[in-house]
């Protein structure tokens, strides 16, 4: 008698197929090979079990068809993701050119996009601004005057006007008590050096001030926005 290796049941000797699950039957005194247990991942029999070679039509150990067996895709490998250099972070705009709004000649106030100066007729065209020019000025505390630094002047002089002696200052002081407030003719100059203002002392007879200090004659010292500057006995605010 032959016994099914798939489902046990005993089939004569010349039997070739199981009556009951229609496995292929072992040729009489062959003792069949028990089916590998499936490894994850392979192909098996949906009949016996049995590990099977995809492609294959039947299976080797039981003979059932295959046709129909599927074929588990092959999952794609992942390619990793192409790297480039880093061409670093993107360049800063350039800053922006500040406008003109005065001629570098005359001083006279003019126009953004203006070619030419309406006032002296200067090439506007070709000066570059680099940075904002300030546009400082003094107030007399006494009086509340306010004392505006000529337009395009890099250095100003501060004094008593005197046309004996020659002396015509960029801002005069004789109008606003400069005679009592013991003024000299040329008592101190404020340069000025792109948006930065400095002031200096002339060897006055009655000194410089900033902020209570004496200034040391011949030696800048720096300007900032609402400075108490005393020369003589008159007392000013520095503003730009």
């Amino acid at each position: 008698m032959k016994v099914c290796p798939q489902c046990g049941t005993q089939m004569e000797d010349d039997a070739v197929f199981c009556d009951n699950c229609g496995t292929k039957l072992p040729e009489a005194g062959v003792t069949p090979s028990p089916a590998s247990s499936p490894v994850a991942g392979d192909l098996t029999c949906p009949q016996c079990g049995a590990s099977i070679v995809p492609g294959e039509a039947y299976c080797d150990n039981c003979g059932a068809a295959l046709a129909s067996v599927p074929v588990e895709p092959v999952a794609p490998v992942a390619q990793p993701a192409a790297v480039y250099p880093s061409a670093g972070p993107p360049a800063a705009p350039p800053p922006p050119v500040a406008a003109i709004t005065t001629c570098p000649r005359c001083g006279a106030s003019v126009n953004p996009g203006d070619v030419f100066c309406d006032n002296c007729g200067a090439a506007l065209g070709a000066v570059s601004v680099a940075q904002p020019t300030v546009q400082p000025y003094l107030v007399v505390q006494a009086s509340g005057a306010r004392l505006a630094f000529p337009p395009g002047k890099a250095e100003i002089l501060i004094g008593r006007e005197d046309p004996v002696s020659n002396v015509f200052p960029e801002i005069d002081l004789s109008p606003h008590g400069g005679d009592d407030a013991g003024i000299s003719r040329r008592h101190a100059k404020i340069t000025i050096q792109g948006n930065q203002c400095f002031i200096e002392d002339m060897n006055s007879t009655n000194y410089t001030f900033v902020n209570k200090q004496k200034l040391a004659p011949g030696v800048r010292h720096p300007l900032n926005d609402g400075d108490e500057v005393r020369l003589g006995r008159m007392v000013l605010t520095f503003h730009k």
